[in-house]
């Protein structure tokens, strides 16, 4: 018996000496008679006496009760219900999931509401009444309300990095050079937030000096709690950035925890989640859902250019996801960030589908970003992959997997492949620093490209095809070329 039926038999017993054993929906089965049946010498009392072991304590002399044992004993004698029917007839256990609120709750102190301002100015020429022009310059403004969760958090200095949407920090075409926000505050759970734009109701500034520039006092949070960030770097076609705390003495003295990063690899359909994020711009909040599809792609307009579409591999939930929860986190039941939420179905007549960035992939962007001086830059092998078989089994943990062939269908010239890889060649795994990965899924290879730096060397195996053989095949990134800039 392993460890983990072990401590569930313990408990499931425990609460059996307490409210003792009643009949279960089929008169022929009997939970002391099955004891028996398994080897118990003794009568019922000594029985009951027995599931709390020598001396109390469960388990350490080998009598405790194993729940498996009684119930594959219990359908051999006829008994057809599953083994939560079994614990719950049988047994007279009372199964109650009780709220982890300490897990939700050092979760939601991990995520922050994300507030921005942006400015644009315009400057046009305006006819006199009794002719020739003059000049009038007219500065408008906006904000955009998002989510972050803190990913790295020193307390004493009251110093974070946040991950969020690249989209929640950008707009096109304001006074910034690279159309990021540079006025962006953060709001921890139960921060007062009071923060504005600075715009009257027509969205004109209120008060602009004589330059015609913002004041920017007129911005910001006014006499809150807001804690001031500043954008670290980022890739649009990720919709990924990274903030900065420094020094904000409200984080010192603040509930503020950091999120354990869980491994959004593992993640199986079906699986419990929780997404937290300032929905509808109104504050941290909390919903519950399951893991709906574990990894597809989806495609959206760019920021940049909205005829442009761009693709993210995403997991899909039912856990609600609304305006304002971008950039926020989804959780799974251990209270490990698994997701970064970034996107929702809106069309008409569609319920529950809300999307978030696989933590795994955002990890290696964000390692990128920080490597790179605040941008991506993507190692690429120059080939067009296919998937040439694809099959859904149960594994041992009894979760349901996807396992892809993925096979090169065609090189480019001078590409870091270039007479490396040979089209057919089916991918089997792959090799960096050491550190081997099976690619049994599309998206594997690709993520993994993120790790990889200029000069290192990676292994890749391969089935090729016109040998009939497993071979490796070692490709250094030397050139620049063999990298793509995503800002």
């Amino acid at each position: 018996m392993n460890n983990v039926l072990k401590s569930f038999a313990t408990i499931a017993c425990a609460m059996v000496t307490l409210t003792g054993l009643g009949a279960c929906n089929q008169e022929t089965i009997n939970a002391y008679d099955i004891a028996v049946k398994n080897g118990f010498k003794g009568t019922e009392a000594e029985w009951l006496a027995s599931l709390n072991g020598t001396d109390g304590k469960d388990g350490e002399d080998g009598s405790d009760l194993d729940v498996k044992e009684m119930y594959e004993a219990a359908k051999e004698a006829g008994y057809q219900g599953t083994l939560l029917d079994f614990i719950k007839e049988c047994l007279k256990v009372e199964l109650v999931e009780n709220n982890d609120t300490e897990t939700i709750a050092k979760n939601v102190s991990s995520v922050m509401s994300v507030c921005c301002a942006f400015t644009t100015t315009t400057t046009y020429r305006q006819q006199l009444m009794f002719g020739g022009f003059t000049t009038k310059t007219v500065v408008n403004a906006s904000a955009s309300a998002g989510s972050g969760v803190v990913i790295d958090l020193d307390k004493e200095k009251g110093n974070a990095l946040v991950v969020t949407n690249y989209h929640v920090l950008y707009s096109a075409g304001v006074d910034t050079e690279n159309d990021i926000s540079d006025c962006i505050y953060l709001y921890p759970y139960g921060a007062r937030n009071f923060f504005t734009s600075g715009a009257n109701a027509n969205g004109a500034l209120s008060d602009v000096n004589e330059d015609g520039k913002i004041d920017k006092n007129d911005q910001g949070d006014m006499g809150g709690d807001g804690i001031k960030a500043t954008f670290v770097g980022g890739a649009m076609d990720y919709d990924v950035a990274v903030l900065k705390i420094e020094n904000s003495e409200y984080l010192k003295e603040s509930a503020v925890t950091q999120a354990t990063i869980g491994n959004s690899e593992e993640v199986t359909v079906g699986e419990k989640v929780y997404a937290i994020g300032n929905a509808n711009g109104q504050g941290i909040s909390t919903t519950m859902g399951v893991i709906s599809v574990e990894s597809e792609t989806i495609g959206m307009s760019s920021l940049q250019n909205a005829s442009q579409m761009v693709n993210y591999r995403v997991l899909r939930t039912d856990a609600a996801i609304n305006h304002g929860n971008s950039g926020g986190a989804l959780f799974n039941a251990k209270g490990e960030l698994i997701g970064i939420t970034n996107a929702k179905n809106v069309e008409d007549e569609t319920d529950n589908m809300g999307y978030a960035l696989p933590i795994t992939q955002v990890k290696y962007l964000i390692e990128n970003i920080e490597d790179n001086n605040g941008v991506v830059q993507r190692a690429m092998l120059g080939i067009t992959s296919a998937k040439t078989k694809s099959v859904a089994s149960l594994n041992d943990n009894g979760k349901l997997v996807i396992t892809e062939d993925v096979t090169v269908a065609s090189i480019s010239s001078g590409a870091a492949a270039d007479g490396k890889l040979k089209v057919g060649d089916v991918f089997k795994s792959i090799t960096i620093g050491g550190k081997t990965t099976e690619i049994t899924r599309n998206y594997i290879l690709n993520d993994l490209l993120l790790t990889v730096r200029k000069g290192d060397t990676i292994t890749l195996k391969v089935f090729r095809e016109q040998s009939g053989e497993e071979t490796n095949v070692a490709i250094t990134f030397d050139k620049d070329d063999y990298f793509v800039l995503y800002d």
